[in-house]
Order: C-alpha cells, then structure tokens, then sequence
C-alpha cells in the first residue's frame, strides 16, 4: 500500500506518467531480479546435489574397481599356489635324485649335472613367481610354518629348536603352500 501512496502523491504532485512508468518498471524489474535470485539459488541446491551425486557414484566406481582388482589378484595367487602344490612332489623328486647323485659320486657324470640344472632352472622360475621354500634348519619351531614329526634330545641344542628339516616347506606370498616337516629338540 505505500508503494500506491507514493505513487498517488507522485501524481499529485504534477510527476509526469513517463516517471511513474518508469517507476512501476523498475519495481517490476526489482520483482523479477528478486525471483530470479531465488531461481539461481534453487539451481546451485539442485546442483550442488548432482555434484554430490557424481562424486559417490565416482568413490563408488572407485572402490568397486578396486575390489574386483584385489580379488582377480587374489584368484592368480590362489591359481598359481594350486599350481605350485601340484610340482612340490616334482621337486622333491629332484632333490631325492641330486642327494642319490652325491651319495654315489657322481656329480661328474652329465646326466646329474643335467638334472641338477634342470632342478635350479625351476627353482629359479620359483623365486621369480615369489615362491620362498622353507627351510628353518636351527631356528626355534613356528608351527604356522612347521609340523613337527619327531622330536630328540640332542646336547647342545635348546628345546623347541629344529634339529633338521625332513621335508621343506613352501610359501607364495602369504599363502603356505605346504608346512616344513621337521625334527625339533626336545629335553627330557
């Protein structure tokens, strides 16, 4: 109602209508900035809420892809350990021979030296997959790596140490592909 009076004293007044034109455009034109100011803010929530949006669909995106890395990793170490236990008794079978081989003397002749070398070519190709082969000759027992099949009282030995390895034991990364079988000292 104050903008009526203005406007009422304006042509009273002798104000020419071009001024109070002008006057009822301007208000106008305040109204529509006002509502537009309003629009442009509803605009920013709206697309603060789809930036919103994209960045965890992105996080999401990201933390799948993440988790289907780690899981085809996980596949390979677990196809390459099912692997590896299935060439241990080949492996063993080697060493049997190269251990046969010295205990006849015959680390001269060229098939020994041919399947010695074939045995380290495949250890070698062992070490390059992250095979370690366990091997704890005089260290204390751990039975997360170890089965202990005997055990002796040996002088000069504390109790609890592996007096010899029977059979090595073989890790891939984390994962014990089999436990050493060992010989470990123990007092009476």
């Amino acid at each position: 109602m104050t903008e009526f009076k203005e406007l009422e004293e304006k042509v009273t007044t002798g104000d020419s209508k071009k001024e109070i034109k002008e006057e009822l455009e301007t208000e106008e034109l305040r109204e529509e900035i006002e509502l537009l100011r309003k629009e442009l803010e509803n605009y920013k929530k709206i697309e603060e809420e789809y930036v919103d949006r994209v960045r965890r669909l992105q996080a999401d995106y990201d933390n799948d892809r993440k988790r289907t890395l780690k899981e085809h990793l996980e596949h390979i170490k677990r196809a390459n350990k099912d692997l590896i236990e299935k060439l241990l008794p080949i492996i063993d079978n080697f060493e049997m021979a190269l251990e046969s081989g010295k205990k006849l003397k015959k680390e001269e002749d060229d098939f020994f030296r041919g399947v010695k070398m074939i045995y380290e070519n495949l250890m070698e190709l062992l070490k390059k997959e992250n095979v370690k082969v366990i091997d704890p000759k005089g260290e204390e027992f751990n039975p997360e790596i170890c089965e202990a099949a005997v055990t002796e009282n040996v002088e000069g030995f504390k109790e609890g140490h592996i007096l010899e390895v029977i059979r090595k034991g073989y890790m891939i990364d984390n994962f014990l592909i089999r436990p050493a079988v060992v010989k470990v000292c123990k007092k009476k």
